[in-house]
């Protein structure tokens, strides 16, 4: 029996038997023949950068099937608590260092929110890297901080500043490239600064 767990614009999530079914969904606005071939890509790369995630002992489902065909991934089901309810700065700090280990491997996760977080026994599991790629920017790797932080600071408005400072502090503490990332996160924040000055 399947239970459907999300249908987003990308792709319907469901579960069955305790595996987890991501497909990519038709894009009626996209000609077939490229509609095909980008879901098939993005299929390919989303559960490469699980494996390879898995292999740099990040914590993330372990794929289970790629059908490359069907365009879906079956994968390990994490039964947890969304980080949002449970956050703390012990978790923050963690939070903090598995973002370096994803990070000291190339792996961007391009939609690092609270909601792609999930703790289960005290352990952090990233999952949905459907926004993901392998890149070694310091740009894309800011970006992943930033969207969290924005997520903290929009969820948790009176401890945010704790945690956030957390994060960052253990990330900066675990990562090989953290000077150079936390540069360009000051320099986005900057930026973000500056535009709301402007309206």
């Amino acid at each position: 029996m399947s239970k459907e767990l999300k249908l987003g614009a990308e792709a319907r999530i469901t579960l069955r038997d305790k595996v987890v079914i991501k497909e990519r969904i038709k894009k009626s606005y996209r000609l077939p023949q490229i509609d095909s071939v980008l879901r098939r890509e993005r299929t390919s790369a989303e559960a490469g950068l699980l494996q390879k995630a898995a292999r740099a002992q990040a914590s993330v489902p372990r794929v289970l099937k790629v059908d490359k065909e069907n365009n879906t991934i079956e994968m390990e089901f994490i039964e947890g608590t969304l980080i949002d309810k449970v956050i703390d700065e012990k978790l923050a700090k963690e939070l903090g260092k598995e973002i370096a280990v994803l990070h000291d491997n190339s792996i961007i996760h391009g939609d690092l929110t609270t909601s792609n977080i999930i703790v289960r026994d005290s352990k952090i599991y990233f999952i949905d890297f459907g926004l993901g790629e392998f890149s070694d920017s310091a740009e894309s790797k800011a970006m992943d901080l930033h969207l969290l932080k924005e997520a903290i600071e929009a969820n948790h408005p009176e401890k945010a500043n704790n945690l956030n400072k957390a994060i960052i502090d253990s990330y900066r503490q675990n990562s090989k490239r953290a000077n150079e990332v936390l540069e360009r996160l000051a320099g986005i924040e900057k930026r973000g600064r500056y535009k709301n000055r402007l309206g």
